[in-house]
């Protein structure tokens, strides 16, 4: 089958910059596109963007500009266009991409005249114009890729849930560690103490952002602004009876 030549007419005022490579792939699937124009006032801000992207695709800018309040010269400026590539080349396949229904009556003139007209738009798209094709492409926007994840922080990788230090943990630590006074030890010491006894040791792995907080929730007493801790000491609960001591009874 003999490759079909293709034009290729971009209502900028309709269509926006970031579907360009949607709107010429769709076209390439039609033949070799030999037209590639676009129509709009790139004087106004809102189609700026277009003529950055014109160069990156091999477009044609054709400025056009408003006349009286309310008409749109780019409109009639694609239609003269259409009408004299029609006349004048061998054209196969016109493909228009727009969402708007005043261009329903080139569609039909051009099926008219033998030739295939494509039309492409968003999907609101009017419904007269979409009609008048001989089909009619949906563009939508191209999806933003997918962003690397980041590199999980510490507090990500906690259990969702705290956890305590067990008893036999804490208790050869504090035995280990170096004392400040009495049975009071220094966090940094206690850390030194825990990672040398249990290695890999790390207070975000109990669910905790501070050494402090973990100790805190493992029953641990602290003090001096939580610089130092000590081991809760357990007491027995004694019970009177006759002026002597003794354990509280099963039937107590």
């Amino acid at each position: 089958m003999a490759q079909r030549n293709v034009v290729l007419l971009i209502d900028a005022e309709n269509m926006p910059p970031a579907l360009a490579s949607a709107i010429i792939e769709e076209a390439m699937r039609h033949g070799d596109v030999f037209q590639r124009r676009i129509y709009g006032d790139f004087s106004q801000g809102t189609l700026r963007d277009w003529l950055e992207a014109a160069p990156r695709h091999a477009l044609t800018a054709c400025q056009t500009i408003a006349g009286a309040s309310g008409k749109n010269g780019a409109d009639v400026a694609l239609v003269i266009d259409a009408m004299d590539l029609f006349h004048t080349t061998d054209a196969d396949v016109f493909c228009l991409a727009s969402c708007d229904g005043d261009f329903t009556q080139l569609a039909m003139r051009i099926r008219q005249g033998g030739k295939t007209f494509v039309g492409m738009g968003r999907p609101n798209a009017s419904v007269r114009f979409q009609a008048a094709c001989d089909r009619f492409t949906v563009i939508y926007a191209p999806k933003e890729p997918a962003k690397p994840a980041s590199p999980p922080t510490a507090s990500a990788q906690a259990p969702a849930s705290c956890r305590a230090l067990k008893a036999e943990v804490l208790q050869r630590a504090f035995v280990s560690a170096p004392r400040l006074d009495g049975e009071w030890v220094g966090l940094p010491q206690l850390m030194v103490a825990l990672k040398a006894h249990q290695p890999g040791f790390a207070v975000e792995a109990y669910g905790h952002s501070q050494l402090s907080k973990l100790l805190a929730f493992s029953g641990v007493e602290l003090a001096d602004n939580n610089r130092k801790a000590r081991l809760k000491m357990p007491r027995l609960k004694k019970v009177v009876d006759n002026g002597q001591e003794s354990r509280a009874s099963a039937s107590n």
